[in-house]
């Protein structure tokens, strides 16, 4: 009875490798898709240093609406879009470090947390999401 309830905890029992195989591959392309963000990002500060003024004056003179304190407020939302965004990745990155060594170590603590980095990096894409969503859905309604 007693190894009975052992082995209905999946936590507990042994990685199968086919387990084990499929969520290395998840590591491996939530390791890509962290690099191509970085290197977007670090490409992304390279033009904010070199002519990022010159682009948001530009973006402020296009904008309709006129007033003193625009080119402050566009700064302001670059950055804190910015570092929202290196959070997500960050989560993501972290998610695939702690997955790949769950694996490797077969430690189901370490996978759980890697599980768990995984799941931040979902709920912040979704929140994302749903603000763009409401911010397309304010457009739409006030075009009509």
């Amino acid at each position: 009875m007693e190894q009975q309830e052992q082995s209905d905890n999946i936590l507990e029992q042994e990685p199968l490798e086919e387990e084990s195989s499929a969520v290395l591959q998840i590591s491996r392309w939530v390791k890509l898709i962290t690099s191509v963000g970085f290197a977007i990002g670090t490409f992304i500060v390279v033009v904010m240093l070199t002519s990022g003024a010159q682009i948001l004056r530009q973006l402020a003179a296009a904008l309709p609406i006129k007033t003193d304190g625009i080119y402050g407020a566009l700064v302001t939302g670059f950055f804190m879009l910015f570092f929202i965004t290196a959070l997500i990745l960050y989560y993501l990155y972290k998610a695939a470090h702690l997955l790949t060594q769950g694996v490797k170590e077969r430690n189901s603590v370490v996978l759980a947390q890697g599980f768990h980095f995984l799941k931040k990096f979902f709920i912040a894409t979704a929140i994302l999401s749903l603000v763009q969503l409401l911010i397309n859905l304010t457009n739409l309604l006030s075009s009509i």
